[in-house]
């Protein structure tokens, strides 16, 4: 049974009582004064829809999305004036190589995978 929100005429105390849909309008017994003289007061009803196809929640997390990459922007704007930007250097193993291509060339020594470091020998000669 649903419940629903009186008010005693009477005494104006406010209370839930939970009737039938069939006698929700009718006066329901006030707990205070013991009265059966009340309305019923009508509610905003509370609805929350689980799940990712709401637009309301989707709306929030782009938003959240937005605000997370605004901040992470201005980090990295503040570390590349401070000199602070980290950068990969080349190495295998420990030992650091001039280039890419060069980390390439000893990790294939080494009989170590050699996919890292060719995307990175890649990139290197793009921006060369």
């Amino acid at each position: 049974m649903p419940m629903y929100l009186y008010e005693c005429r009477g005494c104006e105390t406010q209370f839930e009582a939970m009737v039938s849909i069939a006698q929700r309008d009718a006066s329901q017994e006030c707990p205070e004064c013991e009265v059966v003289d009340s309305q019923k007061i009508f509610t905003a009803v509370n609805l929350n829809f689980p799940g990712d196809g709401w637009a309301s929640k989707n709306g929030r997390i782009e938003k959240q999305m937005r605000d997370k990459n605004k901040r992470l922007s201005r980090k990295e704007e503040d570390q590349k004036r401070s000199g602070l930007v980290p950068s990969l250097t080349p190495n295998v193993g420990g030992q650091e190589c001039a280039s890419w291509s060069d980390a390439a060339k000893l990790a294939k020594d080494k009989g170590k995978s050699t996919t890292g470091y060719e995307a990175n020998a890649r990139k290197e000669k793009a921006t060369a």
